[in-house]
């Protein structure tokens, strides 16, 4: 060997307890002492199972958070289970649930995981975790949401536990056909099976139990760009000139940490912003709008009104002694809100008002898992069970008294969102909330915008955002992205450009890297890579009707946006095998190049007839191609029978309401539906928006409308594919 193991670095202890974990596990005695019931319901054409279990000295099973709906249950002794689903507690911190893994089952969802698209094979443990090294060994990330989805076909049944609780999925790891969870808790809690549908009928029936995302605001779906860090006024201001003066369209500027005051919360630095809310104003009449971060570590300091207030309401997190719990993260020592507590929630909410006195128009949360400096392995490897109180961390007041902080950990980034969110609500009661969160749970969609963290400009993880997108958005979580370029390291020319050709794709799409790589922004680099990237913005925004059409579409079905093949073919056993290519909404597939100096790809096609974005060429379904993809090209297919809405070029999304919008139709016969509203407010729920039934057939374009009270000012017209000829169209 070149390298000799250095012993004195082994953790030995560590060792033998992997060593011990890697035997074959054996069923243990079942401990169970308390109370168990099983009740029955029907959510859409989804049977559904519910377990409530309450362990024996717990006093209710609290509540998680996540799920909202309440159907009408029915209780029975022992409903007819799939996959012979059992459970069991095995030790007082712990409860262990089985079930069968038949060869040919794919394995689906679990919110964010560092892996392709069937996360079968591994153990997947589900708490939420900041850990900035993103590659093959990580296990813990950012978004746990204990969902799991196992099918083939058009049969699939799901797995759904409801607990704040960390847990741990052994998905036929040792290849002996059997699948196991075991949920580390002392609480109470709920399990959900469902079962018995095809995939879309599972993600609508889980995303009616645990909400699904209100129509975004329509700035938000333009191009955001940011960097940790734009250090002052005079770079800000810069950026945004730049932007404008080049012609490539963004609709938002983001902050990073260095705008406040030493990193305290609800302040601005007035050395380095002097006039904070006049720049805020003057973006704004250019157009832009702009997004700051806000932590959740609030700086210990007694001169500091924030710190003052909470600790004299009892708003912070305590340590196990009763004092204020402190952990060190960018303003140094920091206490954290207890946001279990409600007057805590809307303490933070409140404090909003900061933000939006001086023109904020979004907000950012980050290191809300929560992060603590030095802390990446939030379990240890001989975690067997829920144990006592954690040295490293605090205590929180809950329903059932006082909770150790590893019960409820995958709470926190949800109810900070979910406060930030509700503080906007409150200042701004009809104007739609832009929250953008790192940490999640179960039923985040109802409240933030989502983003995968801190990767890497690497080829690697341009090509796993596609999985993990895909498997976010079948936990119910539609408006979600990961940065483009990467945020580690140094992006160069090529990577950039192939991750605008996939990013323009991502539900939530934002450039964004950190202070210690090169500058990504699309002017940083050579004028033809400057235009390249400039053509690829701007298709984005011309798919801004398509891609609000798909929101609607998410709202009322939970349909995610980005969607793997398996979706819409779910018995060509090939496209469901495949995970670097994705339908965006059912009507256009997406096959980018995602490895370094490639100019060609295969991209299999299911059946039917699909139409290069671009160029219109036609190829035939069932087989696949290769095909030529030179840096720049939009990687996209349009299904024959297809409408697609695309608007004119514009450089904002202040400019959408008078942009004309072309209905272009792809084959000879084809249909669509067509949403549009002010993409402001939520008047689209009291009835102030526009639906039409769109349909080409021997010639004739005619747009019928469903639902129209809503004043468009935009001007329509129609063209057929392959045609330069276009038609205007009276809505």
């Amino acid at each position: 060997m070149d390298q000799q193991l250095d012993e004195s670095k082994v953790d030995l202890k560590e060792a033998s307890t992997k060593r011990r974990m890697w035997k074959p596990h054996e069923r243990q005695k079942n401990v169970f002492k308390g109370n168990s019931h099983w009740e029955q319901t029907k959510i859409g054409d989804v049977d559904v199972a519910r377990l409530s279990v309450l362990p024996q000295g717990a006093a209710l099973i609290p509540d998680s958070f996540g799920v909202i709906a309440t159907p009408s249950w029915k209780e029975v002794k022992q409903p007819t289970l799939p996959f012979g689903f059992d459970w069991q507690q095995t030790l007082a911190g712990r409860f262990d649930f089985y079930f069968e893994l038949k060869k040919g089952l794919r394995c689906l969802a679990l919110g964010e995981r560092f892996s392709g698209l069937n996360v079968r094979g591994e153990k997947h443990t589900l708490i939420s975790t900041d850990n900035p090294h993103h590659d093959e060994s990580m296990d813990s990330m950012y978004k746990p949401i204990p969902f799991l989805v196992v099918g083939s076909q058009n049969k699939f049944f799901a797995i759904f536990i409801d607990s704040s609780a960390p847990s741990r999925f052994d998905l036929d790891t040792e290849l002996t056909e059997e699948g196991r969870i075991e949920l580390f808790t002392r609480r109470g809690f709920r399990v959900y099976i469902l079962g018995g549908g095809t995939l879309p009928q599972l993600v609508e029936a889980f995303t009616t139990l645990t909400g699904r995302a209100k129509l975004p605001p329509l700035w938000s779906l333009g191009h955001q760009q940011c960097r940790w860090s734009y250090p002052n006024e005079e770079t800000v201001r810069e950026l945004a000139h730049e932007f404008r003066q080049r012609k490539i369209p963004c609709d938002t500027l983001v902050l990073d940490i260095d705008y406040m005051d030493e990193y305290r919360v609800f302040t601005t630095s007035k050395k380095a912003f002097p006039d904070f809310k006049k720049m805020i104003a003057d973006l704004k009449k250019d157009n832009f709008n702009v997004v700051t971060i806000v932590d959740p570590g609030v700086k210990v300091d007694d001169q500091y009104k924030h710190f003052i207030d909470g600790k004299k309401n009892n708003f912070f997190c305590k340590n196990k002694e009763g004092e204020v719990f402190q952990g060190k993260v960018w303003p140094g020592d920091s206490a954290f809100p207890d946001f279990l507590k409600d007057e805590t929630r809307k303490w933070w909410a409140d404090s909003h008002k900061f933000y939006t006195d001086a023109g904020i128009a979004g907000i950012w949360n980050d290191m809300n898992e929560p992060a603590f400096f030095g802390i990446t392995k939030v379990l240890p490897a001989d975690f067997s069970e829920m144990p006592g109180q954690h040295p490293d961390f605090c205590l929180h007041d809950a329903q059932d008294g006082k909770i150790q902080h590893l019960e409820v950990r995958n709470l926190y980034g949800f109810l900070m969102s979910r406060s930030t969110q509700e503080g906007l609500l409150a200042i701004r009661p009809n104007e739609r909330p832009f929250v953008l969160t790192r940490s999640g749970s179960t039923g985040i969609q109802r409240y933030a915008a989502v983003w995968l963290g801190d990767n890497k400009s690497w080829y690697e993880h341009l090509g796993k955002s596609i999985p993990m997108l895909l498997n976010v958005g079948l936990s119910g979580i539609p408006f979600a992205g990961v940065d483009i370029g990467g945020f580690w390291d140094d992006a160069l020319p090529e990577i950039v450009i192939r991750w605008y050709e996939l990013g323009i794709f991502y539900p939530f799409f934002r450039n964004h890297c950190s202070l210690s790589g090169r500058g990504q922004e699309a002017y940083a680099y050579a004028p033809n890579v400057e235009g390249i990237a400039r053509k690829l913005i701007e298709t984005r925004y011309s798919l801004l009707p398509y891609i609000r059409g798909l929101f609607w579409e998410h709202m009322r079905t939970g349909a995610p946006l980005m969607r793997p093949l398996m979706w819409h073919f779910p018995t060509d056993a090939i496209a469901c095998d495949i995970d670097d290519q994705f339908m965006f909404g059912s009507d256009i597939l997406v096959a980018p190049i995602v490895e370094r100096a490639h100019e060609y790809r295969t991209v299999y096609f299911p059946a039917g007839t699909w139409y290069h974005f671009e160029t219109n060429e036609k190829y035939e379904g069932g087989r696949p191609y290769v095909i030529n993809m030179p840096l720049g090209t939009v990687p996209a297919f349009v299904r024959e029978g297809a409408i697609l809405p695309i608007a004119d070029v514009i450089q904002h999304t202040g400019e959408y309401s008078t942009t004309p919008i072309t209905f272009k139709v792809f084959g000879k016969k084809a249909a669509a539906r067509f949403f549009e509203d002010d993409g402001i407010t939520f008047d689209y729920e009291t009835g102030k928006y526009n639906e039409y039934e769109l349909s080409y057939a021997d010639g004739q374009f005619t747009a019928k409308p469903v639902h129209k009270e809503y004043a468009a000012s935009n001007k329509y017209a129609y063209q057929v594919a392959g045609d330069n000829k276009s038609t205007t169209v009276q809505l």
